[in-house]
C-alpha cells in the first residue's frame, strides 16, 4: 500500500489571516475582561481599606480604655509623636512602639538618639492598598523651623488622618478649640509654658534650649473622650482617608511627610466642612487641598466613626452635612442620608 500523501490533503497549519483573527478575538476578550478585573481588584482593596480603618478605630477605643481619653492628634508641636504612634500598642505593633521614646521629638537627639528603625517602620495598616504600597517620604521633607525635624532621615508615610473638626470660625484645626473627635494634645508638664504662640495650649517654646523637659505619656491631655462627644459616637467622624495627589506622594506640600512626626499638623489630621469639602479629583490642588479628606476610591471617601463603624461617604456630600459629621458638638442633625 502506498504511503504517499494525497496531493489534495489540506495543510493543517494556521494561515496568517486566521492567526490575526484569533489574536484580534483574544484582544477583544482581554479588553472586555480588564475593567471587570480592575473592578474586582478595587472592591478587594476597598474592603481591605475599610478593615484598616476599623482596626484603627478599635485601636483608638482601646487607647481610650487605657487612658480614659482619645489619643491626641499629636502630643505637641515641634515633631513630637502623632496619634498613629500612640495607638501602636493597641493595633499589634507594640514592638514598633517600644522603639520610640515618647519623651523625645522626631529628630535624633544628642542624648537619646531615637533610631531610624522607629521613624521608618512601615506598618501596613496605615496604608490604603488602592493608593500605594507602604513607603517612606521623600528625603529632605522633614525639616522644620529652628532646626526641628531632621532633613537627613526619611520617615514612613500614612494614608489616614484623624478628623480634627470642621475648621469653622473660632474652631481652627491645630488648636485646642478645634471641634473634632481627635485634636491636638495639651502638655501638662509644669516646666513647659501653657500659652505660647497664640495661646492654644499645645505649643512648646521654640526658644533655646531646643531640648524641652521630658513629656511623659501620662502628662498630657487630648481634651476629648468618647463620653465627651455630645453629637453621639455614631454621628461623628474619627478617622478618614486623607487627600494626597498621586504624583506628589511623600511630599510635605501635600501633607505627606513623616506620618509619625508632629512637625506638620496636616500629616496626620485633617478638617471637613464647608471650607474643606471632600476631594473628588485625586489631582485636586484647590483651596486647602493638603488639609482635606479624599481617597483613591471612585466616588467615595472612607471614614471610621467614633463608635467604630466604617462608612463610605459620597464625595458629593453637602459640605454643611459634612461639617456636621466632623463637628463633635454642634448639636445639628444630618438633613439627608450621608
Amino acid at each position: 500500500m502506498s504511503t504517499r500523501s494525497s496531493p489534495y490533503r489540506r495543510n493543517q497549519a494556521f494561515t496568517l489571516i486566521e492567526l490575526l483573527v484569533v489574536i484580534a478575538i483574544i484582544g477583544i476578550l482581554i479588553a472586555l475582561l480588564l475593567p471587570a478585573v480592575q473592578k474586582v481588584r478595587e472592591a478587594a482593596n476597598r474592603a481591605q481599606c475599610s478593615n484598616h480603618l476599623k482596626q484603627l478605630a478599635l485601636g483608638c477605643a482601646n487607647y481610650q480604655d487605657a487612658y480614659r481619653q482619645l489619643p491626641p492628634a499629636r502630643v505637641a508641636r515641634d515633631a513630637y509623636a502623632t496619634w498613629p504612634v500612640l495607638i501602636m500598642p493597641y493595633i499589634e505593633q507594640d514592638n514598633v512602639y517600644k522603639l520610640w521614646d515618647i519623651h523625645e521629638g522626631y529628630a535624633p537627639n544628642p542624648i537619646t538618639q531615637p533610631n531610624d528603625a522607629a521613624r521608618q517602620s512601615l506598618v501596613k495598616i496605615f496604608f490604603c492598598p488602592s493608593r500605594r504600597a507602604p513607603m517612606l517620604d521623600k528625603l529632605g521633607e522633614d525639616t522644620g523651623p529652628n532646626g526641628h525635624g531632621d532633613a537627613h532621615s526619611q520617615g514612613a508615610c500614612g494614608d489616614y488622618a484623624c478628623c480634627a473638626g470642621d475648621a469653622s470660625s473660632g474652631h481652627q484645626v491645630n488648636e485646642r478649640v478645634a471641634n473634632g473627635a481627635i485634636i491636638n494634645g495639651h502638655v501638662l508638664d509644669n516646666y513647659i509654658p501653657q500659652d505660647v504662640e497664640g495661646g492654644n495650649g499645645i505649643d512648646q517654646p521654640n526658644a533655646n534650649p531646643p531640648r524641652l523637659p521630658l513629656i511623659r505619656i501620662n502628662k498630657f491631655s487630648s481634651y476629648t473622650a468618647m463620653d465627651r462627644i455630645p453629637d453621639g459616637t455614631s454621628n461623628t467622624f474619627l478617622i478618614g482617608e486623607k487627600h494626597v495627589r498621586p504624583d506628589h506622594l511623600g511630599e510635605a506640600g501635600d501633607g505627606d511627610r513623616a506620618y509619625y512626626s508632629g512637625l506638620s499638623y496636616n500629616t496626620a489630621q485633617r478638617a471637613a466642612g464647608p471650607g474643606y469639602p471632600l476631594v473628588s479629583d485625586v489631582h485636586d490642588n484647590g483651596s486647602h487641598f493638603n488639609s482635606r479628606f479624599g481617597g483613591p476610591h471612585p466616588g467615595v471617601c472612607l471614614f471610621a466613626f467614633v463608635d467604630g463603624h466604617v462608612s463610605s461617604i459620597s464625595v458629593g456630600i453637602d459640605p454643611i452635612n459634612l461639617g456636621r459629621l466632623a463637628n463633635r458638638e454642634d448639636g445639628q442633625t444630618i438633613s439627608v442620608d450621608h
